[in-house]
């Protein structure tokens, strides 16, 4: 039972996780001495997911909640965040896991900026071995307009913000969001409280195949940044905050689809996406994401060489 209101309440949605939620909560346990609640959040699991987080209850403030039916992530990220009782909703996906002192440091920047209500720890990608495969690059120079109109370099996990003014917000729970709901939902809050990134590390984000943005089709993709940017520019707020970087907001879609179409195969789609991207934003073209996307191509050439020389040589070869 908890007698005074946290500071933090990490907000965890699951489902069939449990090779990852353990590890996930342990590393909120070395900071429980940072006045912090635990919600977990279960998709109705079919594994032991449940049974693994409850045995946490005697090492957090721990609520572990379990939804009738499998309703996505959206909507277990809001049911925790109704649920809690923090100043501060801290969402923390449960194959994630948070960097040792991350909620220390989070309050002492809480403690010297009383008046920020949004921000966020800098994510490390690593894989399964921890060992690191991508940090995101945030520009100092650049209004959040731009940034946030480019992509979404706060991820998920290791976001705080301030519960009254997440609970304006909110998720959307369409599924048709599924594997961007972050994003819109970080655009339409910085539309009234632009976020801040507080110093030091914050969540590891696991890159494992089971992740579900990992698994997508780029068809699927394209659909989903379909319905992100006809939803955001239909309101007024958003509309007017992205404004200023529409051309990079679209080419940032067809961008992201093109590498994702090159990862499978499908490369004349997406050099048909590339070119819309350069079309909207030719500043895309000198970018980390564009060196990927010519690795990509480049393999997909090397790999069809590599057939047309196996089907020469058959037919070359003599038969025996």
């Amino acid at each position: 039972m908890v007698t005074d209101r946290p500071l933090f309440s990490v907000v965890v949605p699951t489902f069939d996780r449990e090779a990852h939620i353990g590890r996930c909560l342990t590393s909120i346990v070395g900071q429980a001495s940072t006045c912090v609640e635990v919600v977990v959040v279960d998709n109705a699991s079919t594994d032991r997911t449940v049974e693994i987080a409850e045995r946490f209850a005697d090492r957090l403030v721990l609520t572990v909640l379990v939804n009738g039916s499998n309703r996505e992530r959206s909507f277990s990220r809001n049911r925790g965040a109704e649920a809690a009782c923090g100043q501060f909703v801290v969402f923390l996906d449960s194959d994630d896991e948070l960097r040792p002192g991350a909620l220390d440091s989070a309050r002492s920047f809480i403690a010297a900026h009383p008046d920020y209500r949004f921000f966020f720890q800098r994510l490390t990608v690593v894989d399964e071995t921890g060992t690191t495969v991508y940090e995101p690059r945030i520009s100092r120079r650049q209004t959040w307009r731009r940034i946030l109109a480019e992509g979404n370099p706060l991820s998920c996990s290791g976001v705080f913000v301030e519960r009254s003014l997440f609970l304006r917000h909110r998720f959307d729970e369409s599924p048709d969001l599924v594997g961007s709901e972050d994003w819109h939902c970080w655009i339409r809050i910085a539309a009234e409280q632009e976020p801040v990134v507080c110093p030091g590390g914050g969540a590891l984000l696991v890159d494992h195949s089971s992740r579900t943005i990992s698994s997508d089709l780029w068809q699927d993709a394209e659909k989903r940044f379909d319905f992100l940017a006809a939803d955001l520019l239909a309101d007024p707020a958003t509309g007017e905050y992205l404004d200023p970087f529409l051309s990079l907001f679209h080419g940032t879609h067809a961008h992201y689809v093109a590498v994702k179409a090159a990862g499978q195969s499908a490369y004349c789609s997406s050099l048909v996406r590339f070119a819309r991207a350069i079309h909207h934003h030719p500043g895309l073209l000198f970018t980390r994401r564009t060196a990927h996307l010519f690795r990509l191509w480049l393999r997909g050439v090397g790999q069809a060489i590599g057939r047309i020389w196996d089907d020469w040589n058959a037919v070359a070869s003599p038969s025996r």
